[in-house]
């Protein structure tokens, strides 16, 4: 059997092992130009057992070639020096510049048994291949079942996102339960590609019907509605907040982020029933609806209450804030409590003629007028960005349903009040689960993730969205609650969360702190992994973690969707706006 598989890998022979080899890596003298850094390769060994009875076992040793080193032993160093001191053509001299010697070192991956044709799954080798072996490319079927593994038979866990790098032939599918189940990082620099592969990843999943829930700052995400087989599942959302759904904590916190400055622990204790008077003063339909608005307007002297209502919302938090303050004032100066009567009675009984509160409440109303006027222009952004979306459900668990791609808008608000909104969903959703209130399985994809977890939270929105995540990530997989990070700079990310993350695609990166930064966090790559990564072409990625079988370098496959903003030349762009505008 050895001898016939030599005989077939004879025209696909790389190099013979040279030197030291060990279990763990040997070195290689490689013919010309037949290998590149992070190839996968084979050699053939034979391996004797303890049982003196029994047959050898032929084993196909498989390794990935980290690292190809070239040299010309008749070349020395000295020459090269005293050629560039002098400017002399090394063509001009009588040196040797054709006994060139190359080597490659490379790792080995696992080794499988020739015996039983071949499983995928390769064991871990114990004894270091034999010195002048020759080693060869293995052929497109050898080496797709052995990136694929188990995949070849679990066809439904099977997902399809990239080729080899080196081997475009070559389809690389990897595990989509590890990425649902167990957590998923896509790392890389701005233009890289990180949306592209996100995209890919989320239209294989979606052909497994697989419930998704996509935070999207940036619109790159929208195109997913155009796809003529997903047009039907995927759902836009632009996010209106509503206010009296939340907890006064909750809208405390919306404040807190939105306002030039936080509520004090005074403004606290009073805010609780400012947040309840002003959930009961809407409460009422009809007429007595129309009745209270009529009383506030003219109460405030302000027609814009009369021209649009009321909503449940900042505005008429701090309208209520206002109108205690001056019936407040009016009971304790004038001897007049007839409107402080009046509200008493509509929607605050326990509210108190104190002139302290009526100060408290005065900054209450500053405060939350500053973060309605903040959070009305996001939110009139945000719905124009969103484009031909819906407004977000109040019953959040609507988003999860079988096959169903829920895309929640971003664009347009500050990065704490999509921390916020982030941290309102996913804590729900998750509770859900908890409770078996909600019985899908689901992922979370968060794009700019380090907006949502960064490693260092400095406001409480922050704090809070990190907290949920990190429950998440260690929690998540007993509920079936599964989570995609995706950054442009993983040093800015929390690394518990990252750490949770147990499949890893990372693409060009060339910030050394964010380079640093995977090394130590993420175990399965290794140091000539990392130093790939500033050379990766746009598409490029090494995939690592339990998603595959080893890291591999591959091309990420196109998806079918285009992100709204995807970039196209500057200077057309501007040609197709003045020709549009000339033909007005």
């Amino acid at each position: 059997m050895k001898d016939n598989k030599k005989e077939n890998s004879h025209d696909r022979f790389v190099g013979t092992l040279v030197g030291e080899s060990t279990s763990k890596e040997f070195r290689l003298a490689v013919a010309h130009e037949t290998i590149r850094e992070q190839d996968i390769i084979a050699v053939d060994a034979t391996l004797n057992t303890t049982d003196e009875n029994a047959q050898p076992e032929n084993l196909r040793v498989w390794a990935k070639v980290q690292r190809i080193e070239r040299i010309n032993p008749l070349f020395p160093v000295e020459a090269g020096h005293e050629l560039a001191e002098t400017r002399t053509d090394p063509m001009d001299t009588v040196l040797s510049l054709s006994r060139e010697v190359v080597s490659a070192v490379c790792q080995v991956l696992g080794a499988e048994s020739l015996g039983n044709n071949g499983t995928g799954k390769l064991d871990t080798l114990r004894y270091p291949p034999k010195p002048a072996t020759s080693a060869y490319r293995p052929d497109s079927e050898d080496l797709a079942r052995v990136l694929i593994g188990d995949l070849n038979e679990n066809q439904i866990s099977a997902i399809d996102i990239a080729t080899l790098s080196n081997r475009p032939d070559i389809d690389v599918k990897v595990d989509g339960h590890s990425i649902v189940s167990r957590h998923l990082a896509i790392l890389a620099m701005t233009g890289a590609g990180k949306s592209w592969a996100a995209r890919r990843i989320i239209e294989e999943l979606s052909n497994k019907n697989y419930p998704m829930i996509v935070f999207d700052p940036h619109g790159d995400y929208t195109g997913l509605a155009d796809i003529e087989s997903l047009r039907d599942r995927v759902s836009r959302y632009y996010v209106t907040l509503p206010i009296f759904e939340e907890d006064a904590d909750t809208v405390a916190q919306i404040i807190n982020n939105l306002g030039r400055d936080e509520l004090s622990i005074t403004m606290m204790n009073l805010f609780y029933g400012l947040f309840e008077a002003s959930k009961e003063f809407y409460e009422p339909e009809g007429n007595e609806r129309q009745n209270r608005v009529n009383w506030l307007s003219e109460r405030l002297s302000d027609q814009r209450i009369l021209r649009f209502s009321i909503h449940p919302d900042l505005w008429l938090i701090a309208n209520i804030a206002d109108v205690a303050a001056r019936s407040i004032r009016e009971a304790k100066n004038d001897d007049n409590s007839e409107n402080f009567d009046r509200l008493s009675e509509m929607c605050w009984g326990s509210l108190q003629v104190n002139l302290r509160d009526a100060t408290t409440l005065d900054s209450i109303r500053n405060r939350t007028r500053t973060a309605a006027k903040h959070l009305t222009r996001m939110e009139t952004v945000n719905r124009e960005i969103a484009g031909k979306s819906q407004p977000m459900p109040l019953d959040r668990k609507e988003l999860i349903e079988y096959g169903k791609i829920s895309i929640v808008s971003l664009a347009g608000y500050t990065g704490d009040f999509q921390a916020t909104i982030y941290n309102l969903i996913a804590d729900e959703l998750f509770e859900a689960k908890i409770r078996k209130e909600l019985e899908l399985p689901f992922l979370l994809l968060l794009e700019e993730a380090h907006n949502f977890v960064p490693g260092d939270g400095k406001s409480a929105a922050e704090r809070q969205s990190i907290a949920t995540t990190k429950q998440i990530a260690q929690e998540g997989r007993k509920f079936g609650v599964g989570l995609v990070i995706i950054s442009q700079r993983p040093s800015r990310l929390d690394e518990t969360a990252l750490s949770q993350c147990n499949s890893y695609i990372i693409m060009r990166m060339v910030n050394p702190a964010d380079q640093n930064f995977v090394r130590r966090v993420i175990e399965s790559l290794g140091e000539e992994e990392v130093r790939l990564l500033p050379d990766l072409d746009v598409g490029e990625a090494l995939l690592s973690g339990q998603m595959v079988n080893f890291p591999i370098l591959v091309r990420m496959k196109p998806p079918e969707s285009k992100g709204e903003r995807e970039e196209t030349n500057a200077f057309e762009h501007l040609k197709d706006i003045r020709s549009k505008t000339r033909n007005r």
